[in-house]
């Protein structure tokens, strides 16, 4: 498209006004018009949405929440296949698949750290979980999803500070039905989808579904050969089995139990995106300095400040030595794929129901469990291994004149850097919960429900950085009679944890007049947490082996780097025998024994107190002289040991007023306090661990209202005052510069909501949402930000932006159908628009996704019999670059002003065909 991006917007809210159709709080389900009859009648009705916002069955337009919820019809018509198409429909909402973080009106969370809990819950069939991926699961699976937005504090505990999402499965059927779906895509992109439901028994029904998904071809290629595409490359399977019985007149019980599989190289945790900026080809990386940085390999220099010419070598015969997304953004250049398994999944879930005669008893209780890993190459570079020029005069240079004379036993050539950089990250958690409520079921004026929560979570992960470099040999044995380090990693991050919640809750609805209705609700939540962290940090770099090499009193040889030390850098044990050749006797004999390695860190980096101690840190405090530490050196592993720990409760609630003047037309006014646990950045050794719990004082007004039978038109105004949003940053401490977790104090975000629904024909329909989004950091501390080489200082982020919050949203589907004879043929679009939003506190550009837009097609084919559905599609038409969200810059690259830009991207163009039958 070349429109700019202003017109853009500008020519995509006149279309939604010429659809007569703007909302804000639903996206109902609606028929799919392929199913209608070519005599259909010319009066429409949009079709009425039932939903559980509030724990019992009601019509969207009757709950005074602001809601956007999507049918498996709606999805299908539209084309919603992820948790990313949910979010074009859905205003507020933000959902980043790189690491699965989900943000309603500004409130998300910036850390994958399992102990700080995301802002925005999922529940699926009343189980709270921990991936929003579930929300994208195939239509043939989910009944609907239901997006909350804003706190959801009384009814939704676990953390729904910013909202809820609710996925209903669909579920086992009166009478024999089974469907198949196949769909083929390009990139090699297949889904083949089942499911048979119907009765066992009088009492006992079923329903047995499932799916097997593959994408040969990823979205990015390697310009190495024999190197596999990336990106959305997928290898998935799952099978779910249900069953659904009534026992006895008064109580019913259903059971869901499902496995799934990954083997991909798609998935949150694949590649999903670029680095924008040149390769840092520096010795030393910025991010992580404690190694030699591999992609110095690239340097185009040769003497001091380059490498030894003709030393570089590259993995698969590899050429490439510049950034080859700079050119094009999806190509890329690495020799370690990324990997991405999820296995040992399941996921079981029950609920049991009695209905007394004047209210009903449910009880939702289910386990959940999976492994999950990924691997991939930590330098994007395909660099396996160089050489580092010697200085002038150096040691190493001596020490070979004098081998070559005979005069040293030892050799010294220049040091060669292995250049094969790494992560492995492992996660494996398992959590079930049970939750008791009480709800009334009588028609009177009070209406009301109760309810008792527990949730119990165990949780381990490791994250390793070049855990494969084992040919780096130094970093297999660190000096000084430290403890052996058989990756020859340079930094191993590890925690495990439990986290417990409890909670009681209570809402009351009063109908006090036929038009007025006065809704109060309070939740009281207890959250504990509780385990252990390890880290290790081992270095071989010129970052760290000066200032051994000083600390042995060797500055009379020169400084202890690779260029003056070349391949003895780190080698003790060969001191006494230089000495030796250097004409010192035996005066560096004692030396001989302090190891051929590299030097470990993790105690020199590890976290100090005051004799206080820090807060969520639950080892004894001890003080020697003014240094006071809160850990231990574990003699085996080398790594220190802390235990962490504390716990945070809270009072939430609501108080609502809701106005039915006449039929069709509701108006609601409410305020709610939402809660997020305290939150522990568990592995990462920081001095500070814990973050306090965050609030959320929300006031909403809204609007909604039935125009005829044709026209849906719902509306939200809300205002947030926001406190203790928790950040990882970097703060100021002393003269030293040290990450931290952090509340930024203040912040707030207001803005406007619209969401409409009109069909001013059986023929033609519209959807349209559009939302509005202004938030602002109001009070705020002195923060560092890494990426920031013009302003390294620490400075106020007053008047910065909420992350994830892009100002303006819009979002638009059209559809018309041909009523024919032999079946009805429906063709439609979407145009999604999205502003720029920023990755974290600091609003800056090299922080941001850029505004972008889309356009998709759609055309389905229904034959009048209804056995099959045939679906055509183009998504992205114009293969325009679009961000899922944005990503925070790396401060990797100090030849750039301000951080090395990260993107993390929408699918590009994608078209395909969906064939559906159905089994009766």
């Amino acid at each position: 498209m070349t429109l700019s991006n202003s017109r853009r917007l500008r020519a995509a809210l006149a279309v939604g006004a010429s659809a007569f159709a703007l909302s804000a709080v639903s996206a109902p389900a609606f028929a799919a018009a392929a199913a209608t009859a070519a005599s259909a009648p010319e009066t429409t009705m949009i079709e009425e949405l039932v939903v559980t916002a509030e724990k019992r069955e009601q019509s969207l337009q009757d709950v005074p929440v602001a809601i956007s919820a999507f049918t498996s019809k709606t999805r299908d018509l539209v084309g919603i296949n992820s948790v990313q198409d949910l979010t074009n429909f859905t205003p507020g909402f933000v959902y980043s698949s790189v690491n699965d973080r989900a943000s309603i009106r500004g409130v998300g969370r910036l850390t994958n750290i399992h102990a700080v809990d995301g802002a925005v819950a999922i529940y699926i069939d009343g189980l709270y979980t921990t991936s929003t991926v579930f929300a994208g699961a195939p239509p043939l699976f989910i009944d609907r999803v239901e997006v909350l937005r804003g706190p959801q504090g009384t009814l939704y505990g676990r953390n729904s500070i910013g909202g809820t999402v609710n996925i209903v499965s669909a579920r086992p059927t009166e009478s024999m039905t089974a469907e198949v779906r196949a769909i083929a895509e390009n990139y090699g992109f297949t889904n083949l989808q089942a499911y048979v439901s119907g009765p066992i028994t009088d009492n006992l029904k079923f329903r047995l579904s499932g799916y097997k998904l593959d994408q040969r071809d990823g979205y990015y290629t390697n310009v190495n050969a024999n190197m596999p595409t990336e990106g959305s490359k997928r290898n998935e399977y799952s099978v779910e089995l249900q069953l659904e019985a009534k026992l006895g007149e008064h109580a019913e019980a259903w059971l869901k139990y499902g496995v799934l599989n990954w083997d991909n190289r798609g998935g949150p945790g694949a590649r999903s995106g670029y680095l924008g900026d040149a390769y840092e080809t520096g010795l030393t990386d910025p991010n992580f300095s404690v190694v030699y940085n591999p992609v110095h390999g690239y340097s185009t220099a040769t003497g001091a400040g380059g490498i030894v010419p003709g030393s570089l070598q590259q993995f698969n015969g590899g050429t490439t030595t510049t950034n080859p997304a700079m050119a094009d953004s999806h190509k890329i250049n690495t020799n370690t794929p990324i990997h991405v398994g999820l296995t040992d999944v399941h996921l079981l879930t029950f609920n049991f129901a009695y209905h007394f005669p004047t209210f009903d008893v449910k009880y939702v209780t289910g386990l959940q469990n999976y492994t999950y890993d990924t691997t991939g190459d930590l330098d994007n570079s395909n660099v396996k291994s160089y050489q580092i020029p010697l200085a002038t005069g150096s040691a190493c240079g001596s020490v070979h004149t004098l081998f070559s004379f005979g005069v040293s036993t030892v050799d010294c050539s220049p040091l060669t850097v292995q250049g094969v950089d790494t992560y492995d990250y492992f996660e494996k958690p398992k959590w079930y919960s049970h939750e008791i409520d009480f709800s009334s079921t009588t028609d009177g004026p009070l209406q009301w429900i109760a309810g008792l929560y527990y949730y119990h979570d165990t949780y381990s992960a490791t994250n390793t950085l070049d855990g494969y470099n084992a040919a780096q040999t130094q970093m297999l044995t660190p000096v000084l009679g430290a403890a052996k380090n058989p990756t020859g990693a340079f930094s191993i991050s590890e925690y495990s944890l439990v986290t417990e919640s409890r909670a009681a809750f209570g809402q009351i609805d009063w109908q006090a007049t036929d038009t007025l209705k006065f809704t109060a609700g309070l939740r009281y939540t207890q959250d504990k947490k509780y385990g252990v962290e390890d880290k290790r940090v081992v270095c071989f770099s010129d970052v760290c082996m000066p200032g051994l090499y000083a600390a042995l009193g060797l500055n009379g040889f020169g400084p202890g780097t690779a260029a003056n030390w070349g391949s003895l850098l780190g080698n003790l044990g060969a001191l006494p025998a230089v000495g030796k050749a250097f004409g010192l006797g035996n005066a560096l004999a004692p030396l001989g024994g302090l190891g051929n390695g590299a030097f470990d860190l993790t105690t020199a980096l590890a976290p100090t107190t005051t004799a206080a101690g820090a807060k969520g840190v639950t080892d004894p405090v001890v003080c020697k002289g003014t240094v006071c530490t809160q850990y231990t050196i574990d003699p085996t592993t080398g790594n220190m040991v802390r235990h962490l720990g504390d716990k945070s409760d809270a009072w939430t609630g609501t108080l609502g007023l809701q106005w039915d003047p006449m039929a069709g037309t509701m108006v609601y006014g409410r305020y709610s306090r939402g809660y997020k646990a305290f939150g522990l950045s568990a592995g990462s050794g920081l001095n500070e661990p814990e973050a306090a719990s965050e609030f959320v004082d929300s006031i909403e007004l809204g609007l909604k209202k039935n125009f005829g039978r044709s026209l849906q038109v719902n509306a939200a105004l809300f205002n947030y005052s926001y406190k203790d949003l928790q950040a990882p940053v970097s703060v100021r401490i002393g003269a030293t510069t040290v990450t931290q977790f952090i509340n930024v104090p203040e912040s707030r975000s207001r803005g406007l909501e619209l969401d409409a629904i009109w069909q001013p024909t059986q023929a033609l329909r519209f959807m349209a949402d559009y939302s509005f989004n202004d938030t602002e950091i109001t009070k705020s501390g002195l923060y560092v930000d890494v990426n920031d080489n013009v302003t390294p200082g620490a400075v106020s982020v007053k008047g910065n932006k909420l992350p994830q919050a892009p100002r303006n949203k819009f979002g638009l589907n059209a559809n018309y159908s041909f009523f024919l004879d032999a079946g009805t043929l429906t063709v439609g679009g979407n145009y999604v628009w999205r502003d720029k939003t920023y990755a974290n506190i600091f609003t800056q550009t090299w922080n941001e996704a850029p505004t972008w837009d889309q356009v998709d097609l759609r055309a389905s084919w229904a034959p009048t019999s209804g056995k099959y559905t045939l679906i055509a599609y183009v998504k992205n038409v114009g293969d325009t670059e679009g961000y899922d969200a944005a990503v925070a810059a790396s401060n990797r690259n100090g030849n750039v002003p301000n951080g090395a830009r990260n993107y993390g991207l929408t699918p590009p163009r994608t078209y395909g065909m969906e064939l559906h039958y159905k089994f009766y």
